[in-house]
């Protein structure tokens, strides 16, 4: 797909903002929705939009794209036996793949469980009369709604109580994300934008959660008011978007009908393809099309430093990245005392301890602050963006016991220090 290739071309900028996500969001190192095959012990049975789940699925057919998604989400896709065609992403290219439409093909593949939403076209009936238990979820069309759709998915695979609580924590850590870029996104002028599936009647509304992702990367849905999916171009034409979002192929149409002659968003150059699959898959896919929204509506976010910046996205990732770090660090209320060379005790102890986790301390510790001690505090002090004093002061402290904290030879904005340690003939003293 159109989208779907340009993300892979910025795979790397990509694969650091989920590191960020696992990282920051997800509690430190627990990932348990980031690594396939890692169960979380729910409950069974379990009722799921009316329908009782006896055991934990083992062959799980889902044939909604969008759901597919939030199991990738979830971390639950070893459970997944096959898939429709229509589920493409790259997680699940090995993946079975059956047509939606093909009810026999989908009871051959012996499934415990089918998982299907409005636009899947199958025939939910013909599944029920041969055995076969079938669960239709809805898609979300909000941050409250999110949170009912992956405790759902989250409850019919791995079980409730603990499932149900799994699929709550991911949905929230989804839109801690959104958070950041939204806040990292101008907020001194109002930006409106609309996707358009065609030219005809059909849009991204505001009963639909494609409207949402535009406003956490900081537009305004000129069909927010609007449900069902549909517009009419009376209403386009009078709101005069900023931007217009639309599938590929359509842009042309728009650049050659006479009615845009007078469209900002085509004055402007902000016309812009994006597959309809990003406005639609609910999983962590919703994190790149805010991505991917904000950097062309907003390209003045990715001004600073451009001749050092290869991919577009490595400029508001390291913004997110930031807005994460302070709201971290502002959450932990610590009263640290500043600590130096000299200082002994439990405290220089656990600052050893943490510099040793991060990999700045090499050497045996004893809860004295000595020369290598204060050398290993400037080196992370330097890797992290602070003053290097070699003392560590309550900031210092802030940052280093935080989720945030950046361990030694990860990538940092300047370069962290390569020279060894200096070694010195005197006691082993020198921590």
């Amino acid at each position: 797909m159109y989208m779907i290739k340009r993300f892979s071309r910025r795979g790397g900028a990509l694969l650091l903002c989920f590191a960020l996500i696992c990282g920051m969001l997800a509690g430190c190192s627990d990932v348990r929705n980031m690594v396939s095959g890692v169960a979380v012990a729910g409950e069974f049975p379990v009722e799921v939009a009316g329908v009782t789940i006896s055991a934990r699925p083992q062959k799980v057919v889902v044939l909604s794209p969008s759901l597919a998604d939030v199991v990738l989400a979830l971390g639950y896709e070893t459970q997944l036996t096959a898939g429709a065609q229509e589920c493409t992403q790259e997680s699940l290219r090995d993946l079975n793949k059956l047509s939606r439409d093909d009810a026999q093909a989908i009871i051959d593949a012996g499934p415990d469980l089918v998982l299907l939403d409005a636009e899947s076209g199958a025939s939910a009936s013909a599944l029920e009369e041969a055995g076969i238990t079938v669960l239709s979820i809805a898609p979300a069309t909000d941050r409250e709604d999110f949170e009912r759709l992956y405790s759902e998915v989250s409850s019919a695979l791995a079980g409730g109580g603990a499932g149900h609580d799994e699929g709550i924590r991911v949905a929230q850590d989804i839109f801690l994300t959104l958070d950041a870029i939204n806040r990292i996104v101008p907020s001194d002028r109002v930006t409106t934008a609309c996707y358009l599936y065609d030219l005809d009647s059909s849009a991204v509304t505001g009963d639909m959660f494609g409207s949402t992702i535009m406003t956490y990367s900081g537009v305004t849905n000129v069909f927010k008011s609007l449900q069902g999916g549909m517009y009419d171009f009376d209403t386009l034409r009078i709101s005069n978007p900023n931007a217009i979002f639309c599938p590929p192929g359509l842009k042309d149409q728009i650049l050659g009908d006479s009615r845009f002659q007078d469209s900002q968003a085509v004055k402007d150059n902000k016309v812009f393809e994006m597959d309809p699959s990003l406005m639609a898959w609910q999983g962590r896919t919703v994190i790149e099309t805010a991505y991917e929204i904000s950097s062309l509506v907003f390209p003045e976010l990715l001004e600073e430093n451009s001749m050092q910046v290869t991919d577009p996205t490595e400029e508001i990732d390291s913004a997110v990245g930031s807005a994460l770090a302070s709201e971290a660090e502002a959450e932990d209320n610590t009263k640290y005392e500043t600590l130096a060379q000299g200082d002994q005790g439990e405290e220089v102890q656990k600052l050893q301890a943490r510099l040793e986790e991060l990999g700045y301390l090499d050497r045996e510790y004893d809860g004295h602050f000595g020369e290598y001690t204060a050398q290993c505090v400037s080196e992370f002090q330097k890797a992290n963006g602070l003053e290097e004093t070699g003392v560590a002061d309550a900031d210092t402290q802030r940052r280093l016991f935080s989720r945030t904290a950046k361990g030694k030879g990860e990538e940092t904005d300047s370069a962290v220090s390569s020279e060894p340690p200096v070694e010195t003939s005197q006691a082993p003293e020198e921590n």
